[in-house]
Order: structure tokens, then sequence, then C-alpha cells
């Protein structure tokens, strides 16, 4: 369920299931431990390849004067992750919005403290020759995909968008799940439709197994043929009334977390590790698609054609940046409403207070990787993503 990268070799399954992980390293007593849980599945695999390749960490602990004695715990499965912050066993992860929706709810929550990745397309897909060229078709279909994961999800939003109810079941749609990712490379019998993820739906199409029919930002794929047009790269019209247009029925954000007893004991090396994410993002925001891919694949399923795009897409290589603005927040809290996904919906003020905790180390992190990016691209009207003014400026925001 997880693999080490740590420099020191592999730990053994049995130390993520107890208490405490920490191990005594007598040469390394005044070192500052940091267990960093990733997924390498994913946008945060290019991150930590940089940070291990140029020791971002570590010169960031030199800076602040400290020691930093760290391990990236991989997880394949990420539910595993929220586990082990809840228990103790982590000092940081990795969380897609759903889960850290979830973490909130929780009385001791982690705390989100930046971003490491995001902007997913997550296409419904269906067979080559299938009947099914609209979301009008989709009534009384099968659809596969990972019940209760981000791409359930995007699912419901489309649904919400287009027909007013998030309820699948209230359309005659029956929502399957899979027990592999890659069982949504294909449509098995008695499967009309897939609600998938890059770069495995990219491989699906690639492989001639399945045809793109609506992207999570909205846009149309081949197989599409409705009111807007038919085939490729219309805007489709119930995608306006989503909460987070013109960028996503669902704005995908891959979220850095810290334990709140880590950020109040260990404040360096929560300052460290946002420091080595500014300046991983920089480095990755500005390499090419095939050199990313080079250095940060060998987990992604599919193949480098697949990959390519995907690369592309990823959040902080559009941004050039990873900090929380309070458009990222609020679509936490505006997803957390989706009663087909979330049981326990999140209020403005907790998620705020939440976030207050780990704003001034955000904000002194900007400062030493110079005020990078400037204050105005974070309020930049005419961006296609959802941002705001900045997490340090958290007692200013005003629409969460």
């Amino acid at each position: 369920m997880y693999r080490s990268v740590s420099r020191r070799g592999a730990l053994r399954f049995a130390a993520l299931l107890s208490l405490p992980l920490f191990r005594a390293f007598p040469a390394l007593a005044a070192a500052l431990k940091m267990e960093l849980g990733i997924g390498l599945g994913n946008d945060v695999a290019p991150i930590v390849a940089v940070m291990q390749r140029d020791k971002l960490i570590e010169k960031a602990a030199e800076e602040l004067q400290f020691q930093a004695d760290f391990d990236f715990l991989d997880f394949s499965v990420l539910l595993r992750m929220l586990q082990g912050l809840v228990a103790g066993q982590l000092d940081f992860g990795t969380l897609g919005s759903t889960p850290t929706i979830r973490n909130l709810a929780l009385p001791t929550a982690s705390v989100p403290i930046a971003l490491a990745g995001g902007g997913i397309k997550f296409p419904l897909q269906v067979p080559p020759g299938s009947p099914i060229h609209n979301l009008d078709d989709l009534k009384g279909k099968n659809v596969l995909t990972i019940v209760g994961s981000d791409l359930h999800l995007v699912f419901v939003l489309m649904l919400a968008a287009q027909f007013g109810t998030a309820d699948p079941k209230a359309l005659g749609i029956t929502v399957k799940n899979i027990q592999a990712i890659t069982e949504l490379a294909r449509a098995e019998p008695g499967i009309d439709a897939v609600l998938s993820v890059e770069p495995e739906a990219q491989g699906a199409v690639d492989d001639g197994a399945l045809v793109t029919l609506l992207r999570n930002d909205g846009t149309t794929g081949p197989a599409y043929d409705g009111p807007e047009g038919k085939g490729e790269g219309h805007v489709i019209a119930s995608f306006a009334k989503t909460a987070f247009a013109p960028e996503a029925y669902y704005p995908h954000r891959i979220w850095w977390v810290v334990r709140q007893e880590y950020l109040q004991q260990n404040p360096k090396a929560v300052l460290a590790l946002l420091i080595a994410n500014a300046r991983a993002v920089k480095t990755v925001a500005q390499m090419t698609p095939d050199a990313i891919v080079e250095i940060s694949s060998k987990e992604w399923l599919s193949d480098r054609k697949a990959q390519i795009p995907y690369v592309e897409n990823i959040l902080y290589r559009r941004r050039g940046w990873a900090w929380i603005t309070e458009g990222d927040a609020r679509s936490l809290v505006g997803l957390s409403q989706v009663k087909a996904i979330f049981d326990h919906p999140l209020s403005g003020g907790p998620v705020k207070d939440l976030l207050r905790l780990g704003a001034p180390l955000a904000k002194e992190a900007w400062e030493r990787v110079g005020r990078d990016p400037a204050p105005d691209v974070f309020v930049d009207a005419g961006a296609k993503d959802v941002r705001g003014l900045p997490i340090w400026e958290i007692d200013r925001w005003s629409t969460l």
C-alpha cells in the first residue's frame, strides 16, 4: 500500500501500522524528523523528484539553521495516507480535495499549507460506436468510476449542472465501483461509460478502447453530439451553471497538509518544506514536459504519449506557483456541500480558523523565495483557474 523513496531505504509495512513511527538515530539526535506521505502516481511525483535531486529540503533547513531528517513514503492507496495522519504516524501528507474535505471534518484535522498539484481534466468516456453522445443519453445507463473519489465527484457535478440533481439514482444511472484503477482503461460488458483520470484516460484513447465524451473543464470530446455541436472542443451549455466555472466542474487540487501538533512543535520544519515546495514548483514549471516525464513517471500508468498532455495540464505548470488562495479554499467548502459524496458539509469559519494556523509560515516562505509571484498575480481577473488573495491575507478574504 506504500513504498518508501527515502534516501535511507525501505521501511517495513508494520512500521506504518504501529505507534510511534519515529526511529532513533543517535548521529541525528538533534535533527528535526519529517515523515512525508506522498503519492508518486500523480502530480506530486515531479515535485518530489526535484526536491530529492536538488536537495531542496536540506538546503532550506540549512538556511533556517537546523538539520532535517526526513523520509518520503509513497502511498498507492491514498486513504492509508489520511489514516496515517490521523494516527500520528505521518507528519505531512499530499491529499486530493476529496480526502482533504474529509480530513477537515475531523476533530483533529491536519492543516492545508500549500498546493502539491491539481488541474486534472477527468474525462467521461464511452466505447467506440457507443449510442451515448451527450449527458442526456446517460439516463438509465451504467457508469464505472472510483466511488467516493475525486472522479465520482466530477461525475455527480456534471449531472448537477445538467439536470439540477447530483443523485445518479434520480436519473436511473447506476454508478459501479472499480477494484483496480486499470479497470478504467476499457468498458467491460455491462458498462456504458467510464469517468476516468489522466493519464490513464488518454492511454485508453490511444489504444482505441475508449472515446472521450466530456471533460472536467466543460469541453466536449470527439464522441459528443448535442445542442452545442458535434465533436471536439465545444463548451457544454450547462457548464456555466457549475460554481467553479470557467475552471472546471471540480477545481482539482492536491494539498500539502501537516498535523496540527507537528505544526505547533516544529514550525521550522514546516517552513523548510514550504520553501522547498515553492522552489521545486518553480523549477518544474520551467521544465519541458519530456524532461518531467523522464524524472518522475515511473509510477504513472500509460505511456509517454499519454503522459505528455497530462503534464501540460498540471495546475502548478499553468500557474507557476503553489500557494493557497481564497478561491482554492472556497472550493473545499463548496464541494463539501455535495451530499452524494460527503456526509459532513464544511462551513467557512472553521476552515479559515484552521488555515490561519499555517498562514504566517506561508508568508515567510513566500518572502524567502523572493515574494514570487507578485501580489497582483493572485487576483488576476483574467485567470481561468479559481484563485484570489493568498493565504497570508486570510483576514481579508470575503467569500469564505
